[in-house]
């Protein structure tokens, strides 16, 4: 069982038109969707944005299915220039931001996909990067700090949530992966109000409502995102249906031998 969390349904729908995964199992207070993608058995989860969904949502998925592999997925904002929105970047290396001011950024690192080997190869149509990731508490809006942290830490993308996967995996000892999509590329300032949209990780289409009702410009500046993201959520479904494929799991090949 390959385990695939993402934080919003935006991220999740285009994953569940390409596979098939019809039955809808509630754990705890957790939706999640079984069946088969790229011929692997898969349950899929949309667990809230931030590090706090992120960690009671993993706790719950291991619990729940003990999966061979765990794959954080979702989108990320690049965080140096050759990173590009659509490009995928899969971590090599997590690390969670501490601290960020201006002149001084922290981080530490959180811990190394254990099953990175699977994708090291990996061939298809679309622009892949290796390397570090960053988790942050809330969504770097501005494209200099975006720029500073990727300078200080490393790291090609910054989202909110790998990092609390990462740890929950590594305390429980699950194989997992970190895959991204960009939606924001570094030089990219995003709206001011973005984090103000999200609500215990959910996203409030009313409080998008009232923003745009009070700055009618910002009507573009989300039309636009939302297009990218779409666009965004299209390519990671379809890299994450070619990837299970050459992920080989223990339990299946234990089963296999047996």
């Amino acid at each position: 069982m390959i385990a695939i969390l993402v934080a919003v349904k935006q991220e999740l729908n285009p994953i569940l038109r390409r596979a098939q995964a019809n039955d809808v199992v509630r754990q705890a207070h957790l939706d999640f969707h079984e069946g088969r993608l790229g011929g692997q058995p898969v349950a899929l989860l949309a667990l809230g944005v931030g590090k706090e969904c992120a960690r009671i949502a993993a706790e719950m998925t291991i619990k729940c299915y003990r999966p061979d592999l765990v794959i954080t997925a979702g989108f990320g904002g690049a965080c140096v220039r050759d990173v590009m929105d659509r490009d995928i970047v899969i971590g090599t290396e997590i690390l969670e931001l501490e601290e960020d001011r201006g002149s001084d950024v922290r981080w530490r690192v959180v811990g190394q996909p254990t099953s990175l080997h699977a994708l090291e190869q990996f061939r298809g149509n679309f622009r892949v990067h290796y390397g570090r990731i960053i988790t942050a508490e809330e969504m770097v809006l501005k494209a200099a700090n975006k720029n500073r942290i990727g300078q200080a830490s490393g790291a090609l993308s910054v989202d909110m949530e790998t990092s609390a996967v990462a740890a929950v995996c590594a305390a429980r000892r699950t194989d997992f992966l970190a895959v991204r999509c960009i939606t924001d590329r570094v030089h990219e300032d995003l709206p001011e109000q973005f984090n103000d949209f999200f609500v215990v990780g959910q996203l409030q289409p009313g409080r998008v409502a009232a923003a745009v009702l009070r700055d009618p410009r910002l009507f573009l500046d989300l039309a636009r995102l939302g297009c990218r993201a779409a666009q965004a959520g299209q390519t990671l479904a379809r890299f994450l249906e070619a990837a299970v494929q050459q992920v080989s799991l223990p339990a299946m090949a234990q089963r296999r031998a047996a």
